[in-house]
């Protein structure tokens, strides 16, 4: 009897762990669909999505961008992408080639190893000739953080010495092109503090209607972190979080839903770009990604939210 009473538990505990798993405020179920309890957070994501993500530049995802990215514009999701112009690839990029036949606005990130070129003007130049479709260029990323400590290295101060030289360069030379200044580290308080060293260390002298404040940005407080600088020495400068997600995919609907108004309330952010469209460049795919498997195209896999923003069901 008591064997019995166990087995019919037992079965009646996994009967309502199964009905619950399928009322996830956010997942998907097997099949790409979202029950209906959900609809009015997704709808409420979607209205606060930004239209910007960022794109790695690799050509064994080329297929599955090309269609990814065309779905998204045509359900009016995509305005721009993010994407690195890589030292040593050469200056005629395939993944950026096919965003540029595509009409996708795009912000260029000129590489961190850039940057210590002795005639860094010599390479804007040739970067500007490759890609005169870009109107907007970021100088560096987290560089103070990603090089390697076996390799080259460099500290802010010697970051905002080279971004000088570009800046005049480009005011001289290309008045019509936009500078984004490196967006900096994305989590804690660092990457506030060296935004308050770049300010002081010459950012506030130049023309805010040249340069936008690119900042990294995956915490609230992180973003609490640079509102002092934001808003006060740097309150007439624009401002793009250029990058933002989340490592689990069944939570980057929420991200979206939740962190989205904040980033903007807090950092007046114009533009947030989603990390990332596929994040699987530089070894296995992360949680970050709306697709992966690119390799698989026509059937590479879709997050809950690029499902959501493409109106599937």
């Amino acid at each position: 009897m008591k064997t019995r009473l166990f087995l019919f538990l037992l079965l009646s505990f996994i009967l309502v762990s199964c009905r619950d798993s399928k009322l996830s405020p956010i997942g998907p179920s097997n099949t790409g669909t979202f029950s209906p309890s959900d609809n009015g957070a997704i709808q409420d994501a979607i209205s606060k999505w930004s239209p910007y993500v960022v794109v790695h530049p690799t050509g064994e995802a080329i297929d599955a961008y090309r269609d990814s990215l065309s779905l998204m514009m045509r359900a009016g999701k995509l305005q721009g992408v993010r994407i690195g112009i890589i030292k040593g690839w050469g200056l005629n990029d395939s993944t950026i080639r096919m965003v540029s036949s595509l009409g996708i606005e795009m912000l260029g990130i000129i590489d961190n190893y850039y940057l210590f070129d002795s005639n860094i003007e010599q390479d804007i130049d040739q970067i500007f000739a490759a890609y005169p479709e870009i109107h907007y260029f970021q100088i560096g990323n987290e560089i103070t953080t990603i090089l390697p400590k076996n390799g080259p290295t460099m500290n802010i101060e010697a970051y905002m010495a080279v971004f000088k030289r570009i800046y005049a360069h480009v005011q001289k030379n290309y008045p019509d092109k936009m500078l984004v200044a490196e967006s900096t580290f994305g989590a804690g308080t660092y990457g506030a503090e060296e935004l308050e060293t770049m300010a002081s260390l010459g950012l506030t002298g130049m023309s805010p209607n040249k340069v936008i404040i690119g900042l990294n940005c995956y915490t609230i407080a992180a973003a609490n972190a640079y509102t002092g600088v934001i808003n006060g020495p740097l309150r007439q400068y624009r401002v793009w979080v250029t990058e933002h997600g989340n490592t689990d995919p069944n939570l980057h609907i929420s991200a979206v839903q939740n962190e989205y108004p904040q980033y903007r309330n807090y950092l007046r952010a114009e533009r947030i770009y989603w990390y990332a469209m596929w994040t699987g460049d530089t070894g296995n795919d992360t949680g970050y990604g709306l697709i992966r498997n690119p390799s698989n195209y026509p059937n590479y896999w879709e997050s809950p939210l690029l499902i959501a923003l493409l109106g599937k069901k």
